[in-house]
């Protein structure tokens, strides 16, 4: 159960930290001279916020289908990087909702995919997980 807890914890905030700043202000924002870096950003968070929700839902639904975790955690990523995208066209004035970061998004969450199904196939989610 702490188990459980522990990767739930770090799954929300995670959340809350690239929900605050994918729609915050972000005018004072050091410059990065690398062509489409946003989406580089874009890439990490879902990257990251797909594999901790994997760790979660791999707790959440043992003994159930193998494939419940992979698919919960891609689809959740993918629902909120398009819900940002979303709020960041319709309710906020210093941010607009892109394409091509929801691209970016869907790319880390898949990757995160490939990362976990590598981790568990190979017995390694054993050692992080217990």
């Amino acid at each position: 159960m702490v188990r459980k807890n522990f990767f739930l914890g770090i799954a929300i905030v995670w959340t809350l930290i690239v929900l605050v700043l994918c729609l915050v202000r972000l005018d004072g924002a050091p410059k990065v001279n690398v062509i489409n870096f946003d989406k580089y950003i874009h890439s990490f968070f879902h990257f990251s916020f797909t594999t901790l929700w994997f760790l979660y839902f791999k707790l959440h639904f043992k003994g159930n289908s193998k494939l419940n975790p992979f698919l919960f955690s891609w689809f959740f990523s993918v629902f909120i990087g398009i819900l940002i995208e979303l709020l960041q066209k319709y309710c906020t004035v210093s941010r607009s909702g892109d394409v091509l970061d929801v691209c970016a998004n869907v790319f880390g969450a898949s990757l995160a995919i490939i990362f976990c199904y590598y981790l568990d196939r190979n017995n390694y989610l054993k050692l992080i997980l217990k």
